[in-house]
Formats: C-alpha cells, sequence, structure tokens
C-alpha cells in the first residue's frame, strides 16, 4: 500500500491511490483544556502533598526510613497525575507519527507501527455513512465509528464491585491532517459514485 508500511498486494485489481498523507505530529495543546487535565493536576498534588507530609513528618522521628517508605507510595498517583497532565499529550502525538493514512479509489487504510508492531485497518468507502469535514489546518474526515463494549463483571471472591456493562463511541477517521479540505472532497466525490454505481439499472453503461 505504502512505502512506509511496507504492505504489498493490498490494493484490488483496478484500484489506484488517491492520497496517501500522515496526521500532524505535533502535540495538540487544545487538549489540555479537558477535564482529564484537571484530574491529573488532583493526582499531582494529592501525591506531593501526600509524600511532603509523610516525608516532614516522619523524617525527624527515630525511623526516618519509614517516612521515606510511606513516601514512595505517593509515586503511583505522581505518575498517574502527570500522565493525565502532558504524558497523554506526548503519546498520542508520538503514535500520530507512526501511523498513516490512504485513500484510493474504493477503500481508506489506517496503518501503524507501535513499538514494532504493525496494524492495518480497512474501510470500504461504499459502506461509509455521509462523510464529515471539520475544518482546519490540521483537520479531520470523519467516516465512521466503532463502538467499544466492557462487557459486565461479576463480584470476584473477594466480594469486589459488580461492573455494569457500558459502551462509548470513537470516531473513525483521518485525524489533523494538512489538507482536510482536499481529502474530504476526494472522499465524499468517491463514496458518491461508487454508491450511483450500485444503485445503476443493468444494463446501463
Amino acid at each position: 500500500m505504502t512505502e512506509a508500511t511496507g504492505w504489498d498486494g493490498l490494493l484490488q485489481d483496478g484500484e489506484t491511490i488517491l492520497w496517501q498523507g500522515q496526521p500532524d505530529p505535533a502535540i495538540d495543546w487544545r487538549d489540555v483544556l479537558s477535564p482529564l487535565t484537571l484530574f491529573g493536576l488532583f493526582f499531582a498534588l494529592f501525591a506531593l502533598g501526600w509524600m511532603t507530609f509523610t516525608a516532614v513528618l516522619l523524617g525527624g522521628t527515630d525511623t526516618p526510613a519509614l517516612g521515606l517508605v510511606f513516601a514512595v507510595f505517593g509515586l503511583p498517583f505522581l505518575g498517574i497525575g502527570l500522565y493525565l497532565m502532558a504524558g497523554r499529550l506526548w503519546i498520542d502525538a508520538k503514535r500520530r507519527r507512526r501511523t498513516w493514512y490512504t485513500l484510493t479509489t474504493h477503500q481508506a487504510f489506517v496503518a501503524e507501527d507501535l513499538l514494532g508492531q504493525k496494524g492495518l485497518k480497512t474501510y470500504t468507502i461504499a459502506e461509509m455513512p455521509p462523510i464529515e469535514l471539520i475544518d482546519g489546518r490540521p483537520g479531520d474526515v470523519i467516516f465512521g465509528s466503532v463502538t467499544h463494549t466492557a462487557r459486565p463483571r461479576q463480584p470476584g471472591p473477594h466480594k469486589s464491585r459488580k461492573r455494569l456493562a457500558g459502551s462509548t463511541i470513537a470516531a473513525v477517521g483521518f485525524f489533523r491532517i494538512q489538507d482536510a479540505r482536499k481529502v474530504w472532497a476526494l472522499l465524499r466525490d468517491r463514496r458518491a459514485a461508487l454508491i450511483a454505481a450500485t444503485r445503476a439499472p443493468e444494463g446501463d453503461p
């Protein structure tokens, strides 16, 4: 499909590539304005407060090492807080650097190469819902969605709480691309042509 991903033989007979690209690799600082940042700030402040309190309180006792031990318990919370505040933004940008998009006359491809593990998802244009454009430079071209469902979990032997079933819906598309308007027009027109071809009466040219 692309030289960047090293996959060959994925195109059908007569299928040609219309566009290829990658998402913008820069950190999206707009995501800082998210509830996750507030949760991260809470975890980080809690961890720093806990570590400082235990170190000061127990550091002056006959067992200062105990203060260090209790302070270490705050490190996981500090890590969670830092991840939610900024780490997730860096990881998202790093993932985009290893993502490739390809649009052909019949399919849309999303390829990833993360930690040496290659993944490829394909989406048939004729089966896509109406194409959505989130304009901008970079912008997004949305052509579907996927539902992730969590199975209910029964209480375990230690009477852990029961987890209810739930689902989340995530958009599918080409995200944070510089020529979003061009790609949206290509995909929209190609989808319309394929749908019209399937609806044409038999015998029509």
